[in-house]
């Protein structure tokens, strides 16, 4: 179960100033979440480097550091929808750990919840505590009506974090023969999860 209560909203600190620049979206107890920057460019290659990382997310890795940084300068989600996949960095050093938040699919116009982290940080909660503040801030400051997390059939480590963020399974979608595993959280079950949510229920780390 998410635990909503934990999460701090730097809005309502009014430490935002109209969401835009580099500073946190939004924080949780040892995460901030932010937009990338072209500074995260080294980072994101060496993330998309591991084959371990990227073993079921269907992508490829970035050729160079420079072309990991042409992709963050083009990276155009924030403008055309407002949210989009966002840095992850771990307090207090604010350390680049991986990335996690929503996309809008252009062809199905589905929003989906999507993370990714350095794998040092595995099974931590990390992922856990990441996606819950993407849902927070998809449904609370953005207003959509359903988010979807998909997992190919083989990932248990995403699998299982799809579930503990309280994602119901939707249905198996097969795309050039990989299977893909859907799972759905409508506006109507968030607000039923946090609004019951004990304040010191913490989900179980990943």
């Amino acid at each position: 179960m998410p635990c909503p209560n934990a999460l701090v909203s730097l809005q309502e600190k009014g430490l935002i100033v109209n969401g835009q620049g580099r500073k946190p979206l939004f924080e949780t107890e040892r995460i901030c979440l932010r937009e990338f920057d072209t500074a995260d460019a080294h980072y994101l290659y060496a993330l998309n480097s591991d084959p371990d990382v990227l073993r079921y997310t269907g992508d490829t890795p970035f050729m160079t550091s420079k072309a990991a940084e042409a992709f963050i300068r083009d990276y155009d989600h924030y403008q055309r929808h407002g949210f989009g996949r966002w840095a992850v960095t771990l307090k207090p050093q604010q350390r680049f750990i991986g990335f996690c938040g929503l996309r809008s699919d252009p062809q199905t116009g589905e929003v989906d919840l999507g993370f990714r982290f350095f794998a040092q940080y595995w099974s931590q909660g990390f992922a856990t505590e990441a996606g819950t503040a993407a849902l927070k801030l998809g449904f609370e400051n953005y207003g959509l009506e359903e988010i979807v997390g998909r997992a190919m059939r083989e990932n248990r480590a995403s699998i299982t974090v799809l579930q503990k963020l309280g994602m119901e399974f939707s249905e198996v979608r097969e795309e050039s023969g990989v299977l893909w595993l859907i799972y759905a959280m409508s506006r109507a079950r968030w607000q039923q999860i946090t609004s019951t949510a004990n304040p010191t229920d913490q989900s179980p780390p990943r």
